[in-house]
């Protein structure tokens, strides 16, 4: 006995009653008409095959599938029987997809659409959206099927313009249906109501790699983005990438999560000629225990002038020096051209521990001048110096996220134009 999945259906076929070309028959007993390729006159498969209509000037599209190809589709075998055109007009532009209807012995029927290179398999499904979702639902909006977050992605009209072969109803010339075609990529959620019928679909995107394979046929390459076509991309690139902005993301949230300021110790305004010849100094308890310790020095009236510091921090009987920090200072500013410039700071900051606990003291001395006059105790009206313990930096785990999101970021890039492309981009038009 053959396999199931493999078998294929019997080849009938009958003389068309209207013009006498050979007609095959394919499907199975859920056919309701065919449609002869050569007249296209409309037969009803349910009464021996009597005349319904015919359908007038038919031009033949171009169809990289031909009926009676034979073709696996996930493991299972397909005959395509019918094929159906369908045209939409927008904006003077006139838009064009086939719908090929296929059969299987084992699993019945399914539809695979084509349009600009682009392959959807699809199939009558009973499941509804969670929410009510109307034919006329504006562009993304969501809802759900399948546990699946879709978004609408158009939501028109269209008109049949061809037929051939097989169907499981009766279609009509210029026969119209109202569609919504929401997106999951690579799956896609259709609604179709044809006159007082309404029908859901579900589709899934197939490579045109898929469809050659399959049906041993050429088709033309893809054009554009396809509304659920999935962004191609390796798996391990993907996955890595992704890996690296996850990454990223807990890299910024542990930076923020330990970075702290510390809580001052030492915050200081020193006046004018407080701090030279040594005469600044402050006392404070300190100790390893504290952790980091960050000490900054802030000139706010130094302007057109330079200074330089000179910061000690020694044990009470200044017997032990434990840190020091020289600070260059310099801003000047002006206009040149009638345009302002600036350079130079006014602000220094640099970091210590404290090797063991005690007593100690700050010692500041400083010096300064302006470029027309220099002097050896040059003096600014404030000088503001702060101490501040228990400092935790984050510039490791701030590397990490610098690091993390430049590799993430190439795949991040591609999956934002592909998406633009998705949804910002026309379809390829057709002449009438």
């Amino acid at each position: 006995m053959a396999n199931a999945t493999t078998t294929k259906p019997a080849l009938r076929s009958l003389k068309c009653t209207q013009c006498g070309g050979s007609i095959g028959l394919r499907g199975g007993h859920n056919v309701r008409s065919i449609v002869c390729q050569y007249c296209g006159t409309c037969l009803d498969t349910k009464d021996n095959f009597k005349v319904l209509h015919q359908f007038l000037n038919q031009k033949r599209p171009f169809m990289p599938l031909k009926i009676g190809a034979s073709g696996k589709l996930k493991g299972i075998l397909f005959t395509v029987i019918g094929v159906i055109q369908y045209d939409e007009k927008e904006d003077g532009m006139t838009y064009r997809w086939l719908e090929y209807l296929l059969f299987s012995l084992t699993h019945g029927y399914v539809w695979l659409c084509y349009e600009d290179g682009h392959w959807v398999m699809t199939y009558e499904v009973k499941d509804l959206p969670e929410t009510d979702v109307q034919l006329i639902s504006p562009r993304k909006t969501a809802f759900t099927v399948r546990n699946k977050k879709f978004k609408v992605f158009e939501s028109s009209g269209a008109q049949i313009s061809y037929v051939e072969g097989e169907l499981t109803w009766q279609a009509k010339q210029n026969e119209k249906i109202r569609y919504l075609d929401a997106v999951c990529p690579p799956y896609m959620y259709s609604i179709e109501s044809r006159g007082t019928e309404q029908e859901y679909f579900w589709g899934e995107y197939l490579t045109a790699e898929t469809i050659k394979e399959a049906f041993k046929i050429e088709t033309p390459d893809p054009t554009g983005v396809f509304p659920c076509q999935p962004l191609a991309a390796s798996p391990i690139f993907a996955t890595f990438s992704k890996v690296s902005a996850v990454t990223a993301i807990a890299a910024l949230v542990l930076y923020f999560f330990i970075t702290s300021s510390g809580s001052p110790i030492i915050r200081q305004n020193l006046g004018a000629a407080t701090y030279t010849d040594g005469a600044a100094s402050k006392e404070f308890k300190a100790g390893p225990d504290d952790g980091l310790y960050r000490i900054t020095v802030h000139t706010p009236s130094l302007k057109n002038a330079w200074s330089f510091f000179d910061l000690k921090v020694v044990d009470k009987n200044e017997d032990t020096q434990y840190f020091t920090m020289p600070a260059d200072l310099s801003f000047y500013e002006g206009y040149e051209g009638g345009e302002y410039w600036s350079e130079g700071t006014t602000e220094v900051t640099s970091y210590f521990k404290m090797p063991e606990a005690g007593e100690f003291k700050l010692n500041v001395e400083a010096e300064g001048g302006t470029a027309e006059t220099p002097q050896p105790n040059f003096s600014m009206s404030t000088v503001q110096v702060e101490i501040r313990k228990g400092v935790r930096l984050g510039h490791y785990t701030l590397s990490w996220f610098f690091i993390c999101l430049l590799l993430a970021a190439p795949y991040v890039i591609q999956a934002m134009r592909f998406e633009n492309a998705r949804w910002n981009d026309g379809d390829d038009e057709d002449d009438d």
